[in-house]
């Protein structure tokens, strides 16, 4: 049942935040807005979410570069020019954002220069101004010149394996989801197999046995479930990526993040969920496991199980994402992108607001609450093993982990983090 919060301010340890002295004129929440504005030019443009999650992470990257180029507080992504105090930071972030874009996304080019010229003229210092557009640019080539040759292929052609027990095939006609990024460099870890995944339980397993069983019983279309469940598996069955940005812009909003913070945050969170997209397809394409759906149709053929019957009727209450089962992919990316959330704005509860799929709301006590429940939805929706949702849920945190602790860190001998937010205001993220 979605719950109401009553207004209310909450004491929020935003951990990591460096000392900084940021006039009133440096606006909040830039970085969001321009995410927002870009995002529906990428939808309008109908790109595959694992290139807008590669062009997202580019541009977050090339705008805290630009930021961090005006003060010089954080080792920086790709940007090694000067640093220049006298600089707009807004100018900077928002000429990073611009010139990613217009390389990415060159057919949009009027659209995207209206979105970013009312930042431009925000800043009325002619030289700051231009000082802020040209560290913009210059991190934006930065950025864009170590990614030139990280082998991004959003082509969906793909061959599944022979039509054997365990192996995937596509549960319908639809185009499979970026069969290729598997083998794109990633933005921090090593390598795709930085952390790599066990394989899946084998089929004659108890484990697995267990796993096929639970699904087939709770995540059917027909099984028993209350409004609650069904709610739950519909409201998660979109894109995580998505739900994790819209997350994280309102928690920034209601945290009023100052702008160098915002676009580290924001950068953080996609560098974490590319990389998770990666290393996650990377073990799914590899290991090619079938969905349950598939399971059940092979009851009596290729495969047996000593509680469900051959030719049973089943399908899953949503429709299977078109990729291989294991491991969880929104578990992995949930995880990954908590992990980083927690170590910017802290561990305690706070209440927030996620807008899903179907029009469908819903509020939450924590963001902990809402990657729990993202995973568990995943079973509910009868499209994942639970063995997936916790293998899932570990590479995540382990992907998350190691790009909050290595990645954009501050500077040796830099001011000390501060305790930063600490007027969140609960009703931006309950609107």
């Amino acid at each position: 049942m979605t719950r109401v919060f009553k207004k209310m301010k909450t004491l929020m340890a935003c951990s990591a935040l460096a000392t900084i002295a940021l006039s009133p004129s440096v606006q909040a929440e830039l970085a969001s807005d321009l995410q927002d504005g870009v995002s529906a030019l990428m939808t309008q443009s109908k790109w595959t979410g694992a290139q807008r999650q590669r062009s997202l992470t580019i541009m977050h990257l090339a705008m805290f570069d630009a930021a961090n180029a005006t003060q010089g507080v954080y080792a920086p992504y790709a940007y090694a020019g000067k640093i220049d105090n006298s600089a707009s930071p807004q100018a900077a972030v928002t000429q990073a954002a611009l010139s990613v874009m217009q390389e990415l996304l060159p057919e949009r080019q009027q659209d995207l220069e209206a979105l970013a010229g009312s930042y431009f003229t925000a800043t009325t210092d002619a030289a700051s101004l231009e000082a802020g557009r040209r560290i913009g640019a210059a991190a934006a080539a930065a950025v864009l010149a170590v990614r030139a040759q990280d082998g991004a292929d959003f082509s969906l052609d793909y061959t599944p394996g022979a039509a054997e027990a365990g192996v995937y095939q596509p549960t319908s006609d639809r185009a499979m989801v970026a069969p290729k990024i598997k083998d794109m460099t990633p933005f921090v870890l090593t390598s795709a197999s930085h952390f790599r995944v066990p394989p899946p339980p084998s089929l004659d397993s108890a484990q697995y046995k267990q796993g096929l069983l639970e699904v087939v019983t709770r995540g059917g279309k027909d099984s028993p479930a209350t409004a609650e469940e069904i709610e739950i598996a519909k409201l998660h069955a979109g894109s995580g990526s998505g739900a994790w940005n819209q997350l994280a812009r309102n928690s920034s909003r209601a945290c009023a993040l100052p702008l160098l913070e915002e676009t580290r945050m924001l950068a953080l969170l996609n560098v974490a969920l590319s990389d998770a997209l990666i290393a996650g397809f990377n073990a799914k394409y590899s290991y090619a496991l079938w969905r349950p759906q598939t399971a059940v149709e092979a009851l009596g053929t290729t495969y047996s199980h000593p509680d469900l019957k051959a030719g049973m009727e089943w399908e899953s209450r949503i429709p299977a994402p078109m990729h291989p089962e294991y491991p969880c992919q929104h578990c992995t990316s949930g995880s990954a992108a908590l992990e980083v959330m927690t170590s910017v704005f802290g561990s305690a509860p706070f209440p927030i607001r996620f807008e899903g799929a179907a029009n469908i709301s819903k509020d939450y006590d924590s963001l902990q609450q809402f990657a729990e429940e993202e995973s568990e939805s995943r079973l509910i929706g009868g499209v994942h093993y639970r063995r997936s949702n916790a293998v899932g849920d570990m590479l995540g945190y382990q992907i998350g982990h190691h790009v909050a602790q290595t990645a954009l860190q501050p500077l040796s001998g830099g001011s000390a983090p501060q305790q930063a937010c600490d007027g969140f205001d609960s009703t931006m993220v309950l609107q």
